[in-house]
């Protein structure tokens, strides 16, 4: 009795540890599929088309393609933005460096809006809480590119975790490469530094 029982039960351990190795098996089949299918051949699904960020999930340094809600009560994906020079700028009302730097953009807008550049202004204030604060703000300084709120994880999956300065500017070409990035805002050079960059990028 005794016997019959080992026997049955080192059957039963030995058809458990097969239908173990299976699943294993299984599951290294499916990860090697999807690794083959969105990663090896450089795709990867819900990106936005914008590549070069040094913090981008997964080491694709690809941004998530956020969707994100504008001032004027759009909904635009980063991917939507594709084929022009784009600059993105997270600010916000209460930062006196973002107010020295919008009247840049704004200039940038008005001479080369019509060549294909493309400003995505986000600020990282609440849309529920600030939304009549960022609209009085963009009114008073005359803001004529698009003002969205950044959604949650969009500035980490640009600049990284942590606490970071803002404004932080960042600047892709048609292709959506990442062409150049400024951290914080210095009057005396940065405006130079933009209106170099976008018009090299322009005439590409």
């Amino acid at each position: 009795m005794a016997t019959t029982r080992r026997i049955r039960d080192r059957s039963v351990r030995s058809a458990s540890a097969r239908l173990t190795a299976v699943l294993v098996i299984a599951g290294m089949v499916a990860a090697w599929v999807v690794y083959a299918v969105f990663f090896r051949g450089g795709a990867r699904p819900s990106t936005a088309a914008i590549d070069g960020l040094p913090w981008a999930p997964e080491g694709h340094r690809r941004a998530p393609d956020f969707r994100i809600r504008t001032l004027d009560g759009r909904e635009i994906a980063l991917s939507d933005l594709r084929g022009r020079v784009l600059i993105i700028d997270f600010w916000a009302t209460w930062c006196p460096p973002c107010r020295d730097e919008i009247p840049v953009l704004v200039g940038l807008k008005n001479e080369h809006g019509d060549r294909g550049l493309e400003i995505l202004g986000l600020t990282i204030e609440d849309p529920e809480r600030d939304a009549d604060t960022v609209r009085q703000f963009a009114r008073e300084l005359g803001i004529n590119y698009t003002v969205g709120f950044a959604p949650d994880g969009v500035f980490e999956a640009f600049v990284g975790p942590g606490d970071h300065p803002i404004p932080q500017t960042f600047i892709f070409d048609r292709e959506g490469k990442l062409r150049d990035h400024l951290v914080g805002y210095d009057p005396t050079s940065d405006a130079r530094r933009l209106r170099r960059t976008i018009a090299r990028l322009l005439a590409e």
